[in-house]
């Protein structure tokens, strides 16, 4: 691709210590996570799973700046993201941090390349320059023929692909998907796991991926358990 993703060095991305966080439901406190601690390494991929309701989504928002804990930190480049002032945090998920959800999340009305483009406008990248780089994230993504298709004229999976290709465009550190495969066939799931590993593998991309599914997770470099709120490293043999 001709224009160049940022490549992360080594080290830590991100480090979260000791993050709390608690919801009330029918007059209690819930308490989600409970003193959770995960150092991201730049250029790896990383899996968090769980029970359903664990708290693995929470966590992943809390990550990159889409939540705030109750308690804890969560440094990125020795900064905690929740302290800085002068609009750091939308600064920080704008340019540092890409998203990929389940359900995609792209604008129905837009295009494949208007949803692509549409995180570089809000950064005020340069215009001609933010289009050459959504047209080739498309391109390299088996989607060079799709670039004008609205969401509701594709197929999950390529729906999926314009989701990784935005959450991509401002060449962000780190890329959080929340159950990016949950809602793709097996084909589909593994044709978007190639590109994961293919990004990763050109361009050093740091992935943290929460998932459900054992034979992803067992794909990536590094796995996570949520359990009881609590974050524990989980041999990738045991995952059933």
């Amino acid at each position: 691709m001709g224009c160049a993703m940022n490549e992360n060095e080594g080290g830590i991305l991100l480090n979260v210590t000791g993050v709390w966080k608690a919801y009330q439901r029918n007059a209690k406190s819930v308490e989600v996570l409970k003193n959770a601690d995960i150092q991201v390494q730049a250029g790896e991929v990383l899996g968090i799973v769980g029970a359903s309701g664990a708290g693995k989504s929470t966590l992943l928002h809390i990550m990159g700046g889409l939540d705030r804990p109750q308690k804890g930190r969560v440094e990125f480049q020795g900064r905690d993201i929740f302290a800085q002032k002068n609009g750091y945090l939308e600064q920080f998920r704008n340019r540092h941090v890409g998203f990929v959800f389940q359900l995609f999340n792209l604008l129905p009305d837009f295009t494949a390349l208007e949803n692509t483009l549409f995180p570089g406008l809000i950064a005020g990248q340069d215009e001609a320059k933010l289009h050459e780089r959504a047209v080739e994230l498309l391109t390299q993504m088996g989607l060079k023929e799709r670039l004008h298709h609205k969401p509701g004229e594709l197929s999950g999976g390529e729906t999926q692909r314009v989701a990784l290709a935005r959450s991509l465009v401002n060449a962000p550190n780190l890329l959080l998907a929340d159950e990016p495969t949950g809602n793709l066939d097996s084909r589909s799931s593994d044709a978007f796991m190639d590109l994961v590993r293919d990004l990763n593998r050109r361009f050093n991309q740091t992935f943290v991926i929460v998932t459900h599914s054992p034979r992803i997770a067992k794909s990536l470099d590094r796995v996570l358990q949520l359990v009881d709120g609590e974050v524990k490293p989980i041999d990738k043999e045991l995952i059933l």
